[in-house]
């Protein structure tokens, strides 16, 4: 349960194919930290098994969705108490972190928006906290996946995916990005012992990669970190430098819309349906 994009094509081309659906969504990283648990380090994929993740609703419009989910630190702690990583730890109440997401997808723009707005309703600190945005572009679907060269634009924060026919697969969010990084499928890592990207780029054709991360040091309870993600193709490098451009400029003009909608009382009421889901084990989202 979670956030990931299944497909997106440029105009009919493939920009993001049959990919790992962990591998097509925002990552966080944080060291949980409190009184009567000290300081644990965490790492979320996008796609957690529920409890972890809790849906709390959503809405699908014909230009705009909007989804609103809690990491439940209070079954993460169960889990790691089951797997015998720590002791016990008596809670008074369950602990959530509550993600919104506000996906813009109008018809007839060459570019997606997605807002991500996380707030800390915990009594726990989220020290170090980072966000990350990680897409494994297939350029062109199968008949190019592996042979993708990749790029950063560090004048307008862009990293990019390409192939030898001219296709651009790219994102970047309006908050600056304080890493990046494209490597080998297969060889991206993100875990309690390297929580940061490592500034460095594949180099030559392969099945490969592209993240950005954004670190905000410290999301005390109560407080809220907010960004928006452009995603884009084009036909050139300045085609998606372009179109992303624009994405950024129409993302400012809904920022307002955004906080009016995360803010409003229904979009934080649990919609019945979801209690029962919320209460099982999602086999597939690991």
């Amino acid at each position: 349960m979670g956030f990931s994009i299944k497909d997106l094509t440029y105009k009919g081309n493939y920009l993001i194919y049959l990919s790992e659906q962990n591998l097509t969504g925002p990552w966080f990283s944080f060291k949980l930290e409190g009184k009567k648990i000290g300081t644990l380090p965490v790492v979320l994929k996008n796609v957690e098994p529920t409890p972890i993740y809790n849906m709390v609703n959503t809405r699908t419009g014909k230009s705009i969705s909007r989804i609103t989910l809690d990491f439940n630190i209070t079954e993460y702690l169960k889990n790691l108490v089951q797997e015998k990583r720590i002791q016990s730890i008596p809670l008074e109440k369950k602990q959530f972190v509550r993600v919104y997401k506000d996906i813009f997808n109008p018809p007839k723009v060459p570019y997606i928006n997605t807002f991500f707005t996380i707030k800390n309703i915990s009594d726990f600190a989220l020290k170090d906290f980072s966000m990350y945005f990680v897409f494994d572009f297939d350029i062109n679907g199968l008949a190019g996946y592996d042979n993708d060269i990749s790029g950063y634009d560090e004048e307008n924060d862009i990293i990019y995916q390409y192939d030898h026919t001219g296709l651009y697969g790219g994102f970047s969010p309006i908050s600056k990005s304080t890493n990046y990084e494209s490597c080998l499928t297969n060889d991206f890592k993100i875990d309690p012992n390297n929580m940061n990207l490592s500034n460095t780029l594949y180099k030559g054709e392969g099945e490969i990669l592209s993240a950005l991360q954004i670190e905000f040091m410290t999301l005390e309870p109560e407080h809220t970190f907010q960004t928006a993600l452009v995603l884009s193709g084009g036909f050139s490098k300045e085609e998606l430098i372009e179109n992303i451009k624009e994405g950024k400029n129409n993302a400012m003009k809904h920022l307002h819309q955004v906080n009016r909608s995360v803010k409003s009382e229904q979009r934080n009421l649990q919609e019945e349906a979801f209690i029962k889901i919320n209460l099982q084990q999602a086999e597939d989202c690991d």
